[in-house]
C-alpha cells in the first residue's frame, strides 16, 4: 500500500457557495496518488457533484480540460450537457455561473468538445472556437481510430460516471474490454499532457462486479461499505454517507423510510444485485474441470460434480474466474472455447451454434440455481456466456 501524499486543495471559496463536509470529497483517494481513482457509494452521497466540481476547478484554476466518457452515443444528449451546466450553476456563485455550449452535430456524432460561455451572453457557433474547451465528451462505443485521431492538450482528468451499472434492470456493459478501450484512449491523450492525467470513476453499489475493477484485478470480496481498497495503480473509496447527512436526505425523501432493502442499499452501500449469487472460494470435493471459456482478457473455468447431499440446495456447477496467465496452466486436452475470432488461441476453438447441446446441461443448471462461483465477478462473466448458450 502506498504512503498518503499531501493533497493541497485548490482554493474555491471565491466562486462556489452551498458547498459541506457531509458530502463525498476526493481528497482522500487523490492522497494515494493512483491513476485510476473510483468512488462506489448511495445515491445522494455528492459523488458526481464533487467529479465535476473537480474537474470545473481544473478548467478553471489550471486551464486544464478532462475527458469525458460515457458507454454509448445515445448517451450524449443536448439534454445531458443542459444538466451540467444546471448542475455546476446551484453551487457557483451568481457571478461566477456559465452556459456550456456545443455543436448538436458533434453531439450526435457521438464526439464533443463543450466550451463554457458566459450565462447571460449569446453566442453563434462562430464564437466557439474562441472559447476554452472544459471537456471533450466521448462514446466508447465509437470506432476507436475515431476517438484517438483528435489530439487535446494538457487533459486534467478523464471521467466517467455510473461506471456499474443496473444489469438487473436490463443495463449492458460494452462488448469487448471496456478497461482496454479506456486504457488506449488514456495512452492517447496522457502523451500530450504536462502531468500524468488521473482517471476518476463513480457508481451507485449496483454490485461489486464492474468491468474496470475485473480488468485491474481487484478482488471484488473487499468491496465492503467504508471500505478503501488500494492496488498497485488504483484506489476505490467505498464512501458510506455520514449520520447527519442521511438524516437530511431521509428528511427531504420519506420514501425511503418505507423500503428496507433499497434502503441498505442507498444507505447502507449494499451491492443489491449481488445477494443470491451462491459463493463458494475454493473449489468443492469431487469436482473437475469441464470447460474453459475465454472472452478477451476474462477467463472462467466451469467445474462439473455433485455437490454434498446435506447441502441444502445442491448444486452441479463450479464456476471459478483466473487471471490471463492461467491459461498457460490448462491441459492441453481441456476444451478451451472463444466466441470471436480476435480471441482464438492454442488449444482453442470458436464457438458455434452446433456446440449448444453440448452445454445445455450449464444452462439448465444456470436456470435453476444450481451453480455456484468462486466470486461475484464469475457469476457476470458466465452470464455473458450464457448470452451465446
Amino acid at each position: 500500500m502506498s504512503s498518503k501524499l499531501v493533497y493541497k486543495r485548490p482554493i474555491v471559496e471565491c466562486i462556489w457557495k452551498d458547498l459541506d463536509n457531509m458530502h463525498f470529497d476526493w481528497e482522500d483517494a487523490f492522497s494515494y496518488n493512483k491513476t485510476w481513482n473510483f468512488a462506489v457509494g448511495e445515491r445522494e452521497s455528492g459523488k458526481s457533484v464533487n467529479s465535476w466540481i473537480k474537474l470545473y476547478n481544473a478548467f478553471y484554476y489550471l486551464k486544464n480540460p478532462s475527458i469525458v466518457l460515457r458507454r454509448r452515443q445515445v448517451d450524449i444528449t443536448p439534454a445531458y450537457i443542459d444538466d451540467i451546466a444546471t448542475l455546476l450553476n446551484k453551487f457557483l456563485k451568481p457571478e461566477y455561473q456559465i452556459q456550456l455550449l456545443y455543436r448538436r452535430g458533434d453531439i450526435s456524432s457521438g464526439i464533443a468538445d463543450i466550451w463554457v460561455g458566459a450565462i447571460n451572453e449569446n453566442y453563434s457557433w462562430r464564437d466557439y472556437e474562441g472559447l476554452p474547451v472544459f471537456f471533450r465528451i466521448m462514446a466508447l462505443a465509437v470506432p476507436m481510430g475515431r476517438l484517438k485521431s483528435m489530439v487535446l492538450r494538457d487533459v486534467r482528468y478523464m471521467f466517467m460516471d455510473e461506471i456499474i451499472i443496473n444489469t438487473r434492470a436490463g443495463e449492458k456493459y460494452l462488448p469487448g474490454d471496456e478497461h482496454f478501450l479506456i486504457k488506449e484512449i488514456y495512452t492517447t491523450y496522457n502523451r500530450e499532457a504536462t502531468k500524468p492525467i488521473k482517471i476518476i470513476g463513480a457508481g451507485n453499489p449496483y454490485s461489486v462486479y464492474c468491468p474496470l475493477f475485473s480488468g485491474l484485478g481487484v478482488d471484488s470480496s473487499k468491496l465492503k461499505p467504508g471500505a478503501f481498497v488500494i492496488g498497485p495503480d488504483y484506489v476505490i473509496e467505498c464512501f458510506q454517507t455520514p449520520p447527519e447527512l442521511k438524516a437530511q436526505i431521509l428528511a427531504r425523501n420519506p420514501m425511503y423510510q418505507f423500503d428496507d432493502s433499497y434502503k441498505r442499499y442507498a444507505f447502507g452501500g449494499e451491492s443489491i444485485n449481488d445477494q443470491n449469487i451462491r459463493i463458494h472460494k475454493t473449489e468443492p470435493r469431487q469436482f473437475k474441470l469441464k470447460w474453459v471459456f475465454k472472452l478477451g482478457s476474462d477467463i472462467i473455468s466451469v467445474h462439473c460434480g455433485r455437490s454434498d447431499k446435506t447441502i441444502k440446495e445442491p448444486f452441479k456447477f463450479w464456476v471459478c474466474k483466473h487471471s490471463s496467465d492461467w491459461i498457460r496452466q490448462v491441459s492441453k486436452r481441456r476444451r478451451i472455447i472463444v466466441f470471436t475470432y480476435n480471441d482464438l488461441i492454442e488449444g482453442a476453438i470458436k464457438w458455434s451454434p452446433s456446440d449448444s447441446d453440448m452445454l445445455v446441461m450449464l444452462k439448465e443448471a444456470m436456470r435453476k440455481r444450481q451453480v455456484t462461483y468462486n466470486c461475484i465477478d464469475a457469476s457476470y462473466m458466465l452470464e455473458d456466456v450464457e448470452v451465446y448458450l
